[in-house]
């Protein structure tokens, strides 16, 4: 070992190296660069490859110093790692450096603070009591979901009479929150927008004060926003809108008949009504199922308190809001919509960051004390089924994952998570709500 390693724990999840490393190993790593840039160097008044040593140290001395660092700050760090069998997260703070001349025949010492995966040994995770939520269908699920397709589906007929519940207004509006000196607008207080009476879609009262206003109808109300709105700059502050209604719709739903059922796709209505239990029927199964997995995960996670890497909770945050900032984009938010959005959710999304590691932290130490593992035929079994699912040829899957082993390692640490949560089910005393 040709560095000086030492190692502090200075918490459950945090290590503190401090590694010193040598002059001689400096001075030949120094002069090792030297001669690797003396041979392509390039010179005015010389050969390439004859210029030299002095000259090319003239020349590159600063370029290659600062390469030999960089290389023994990493190379070091490494082997404290490899030498301590620790599992890091995320990349070292790297401090200590500035108070050092550094030179090509001077030792220097720095410290390197790094996360580490917390030591688990889960608990308690064997005989969990659960509770699983019915999942009969009945009438008035299929019910509902036909209103919702019928409301879908529903023609909207400009009307000349006042907005009732259920109608569509079009609405141009602007406002601003009331203040001692006089009203302040506010972004995102004025535009035009579809408006359906009755949604609550609008903080509460607003779509109660477009009740009996006619196409063409001004007026200016005041209304209070709620003390738990999302956006606190805004939460129990009075506002005033001054709103324009520029049409109003009546909703007509279609009958529900034969023509309806066959625009469906479906010869007759019993036909759609036996699709839509169906799918009903599926959706509340797997309902049952997510309540089942949610409420096992959070009996978990408390009965097993450790700390967490802030890393990890980070990286799940990113993960998180990446994912929220995509599905708010395909529904039509644009850039600076979506970065608000985001902002007022973040504590949200940490707290179920925080979940997620934590639960998967408990399941990868209950997978490795109950010797859960996924052999090569299980590998391929699922690469099968993820190959029919997706429509593709499994040898194409293979390939994928071929390409890149950290594909194939996130795809078996899944398989393996969802082992452990099937285990986990089998050895849990679960009854029908």
């Amino acid at each position: 070992m040709q560095f000086k390693i030492e190692m502090e724990k200075t918490s459950n999840i945090v290590r503190k190296f401090t590694i010193s490393v040598p002059a001689q190993v400096i001075a030949n790593r120094f002069e090792k660069g030297l001669a690797e840039v003396q041979r392509t160097a390039k010179i005015k008044g010389f050969r390439p490859g004859h210029v030299p040593i002095s000259v090319v140290k003239q020349y590159y001395a600063d370029d290659v110093r600062g390469r030999v660092f960089n290389s023994l700050i990493d190379e070091s760090y490494q082997e404290a790692v490899r030498e301590h069998k620790i599992a890091t997260v995320g990349s070292p703070k790297i401090e200590g450096l500035k108070d050092q001349t550094l030179g090509e025949d001077k030792e220097f010492t720095y410290t390197a603070t790094v996360e580490v995966l917390p030591e688990i040994e889960a608990k308690g995770y064997t005989g969990l009591a659960l509770t699983k939520e019915p999942s009969e269908v009945n009438d008035g699920d299929i019910e509902k979901v036909i209103e919702n397709i019928r409301s879908s589906h529903a023609e909207l007929n400009p009307i000349d009479g006042p907005a009732k519940k259920g109608d569509f207004a079009d609405v141009t509006f602007s406002g601003g929150l009331i203040t001692d000196n006089g009203l302040e607008e506010k972004p995102g207080m004025k535009g035009t927008r579809m408006i359906e009476l009755g949604s609550n879609s609008m903080i509460p009262g607003f779509e109660d004060n477009l009740e009996g206003m006619k196409k063409t109808e001004t007026k200016t109300f005041k209304i209070k926003f709620p003390k738990d709105y999302q956006e606190k700059d805004f939460a129990s502050k009075q506002a005033e809108f001054t709103v324009t209604v520029n049409e109003v719709k009546e909703k007509k739903l279609p009958e529900l008949n034969e023509e309806f059922s066959k625009n469906m796709g479906y010869d007759t209505m019993d036909e759609l009504k036996k699709n839509i239990r169906e799918h009903v029927q599926k959706d509340k199964t797997e309902e049952s199922e997510r309540k089942v997995r949610s409420d096992l995960m959070q009996m978990l996670i408390d009965k097993n308190k450790f700390d967490v890497p802030g890393s990890l909770i980070e990286a799940q945050t990113r993960a998180l809001a990446q994912d929220w900032s995509q599905e708010l984009k395909r529904q039509g938010f644009n850039d600076e919509m979506i970065k608000q959005a985001v902002t007022t959710e973040l504590e949200n999304l940490k707290k179920r960051a925080e979940s997620q590691v934590r639960a998967s932290l408990i399941l990868e130490s209950i997978a490795k004390q109950e010797k859960v593992e996924i052999k090569p035929e299980d590998f391929e079994a699922e690469l099968q089924k993820v190959a029919g699912s997706m429509k593709v040829g499994p040898e194409k899957l293979k390939e994928f994952y071929a390409k890149d082993p950290g594909r194939k390692e996130d795809f078996i640490f899944r398989m393996r998570q969802e082992k452990t949560v099937s285990f986990l089910i089998e050895k849990a005393k679960i009854k029908n709500k």
